[in-house]
């Protein structure tokens, strides 16, 4: 976190994870870069969900938890888009997975990446942690 309580949302979703009991919880982190839009022509926005699922069958009950849901959207100076751009197109373009989705077009560059417990989370902050970092630096 920062001290203008700014909410670092890569921070906060490791914070969660790391500090989770439940085994079971569930991350979608969705990044869309886009340049069509004529009031703002360099646009990100990032999205964050959260979900646990709990399974008690004894009891009778199976639930699914939203822990956080939490979007930004950014107005970016085509220097800064052209920078995350660069860094999303080097990091994700030929390493889709079960956990990656990216696609590329003229007007938008977009991924998900999605971990099903903490371990998977572990690992995918560690491989784009510097992704994560530039972002939520942005509101320094």
């Amino acid at each position: 976190m920062n001290n203008n309580a700014n909410i670092k949302q890569f921070q906060l979703i490791k914070f969660l994870n790391e500090n989770c009991n439940d085994d079971h919880v569930i991350s979608r982190i969705s990044i869309v870069l886009r340049r069509d839009k004529l009031e703002a022509p360099y646009y990100m926005n990032t999205k964050i969900r959260l979900s646990s699922c709990l399974d008690n069958g004894e009891k009778g009950l199976i639930h699914a938890m939203n822990i956080l849901n939490h979007s930004r959207m950014y107005n970016l100076t085509e220097d800064k888009y052209n920078e995350i751009r660069t860094m999303i197109i080097h990091t994700f373009e030929d390493n889709e997975s079960e956990q990656v989705e990216f696609s590329k077009n003229d007007k938008q560059i977009k991924i998900a990446i999605m971990s099903k417990n903490d371990e998977e989370f572990k690992n995918l902050y560690e491989n784009y942690h510097e992704l994560f970092e530039k972002i939520d630096n942005l509101i320094d």
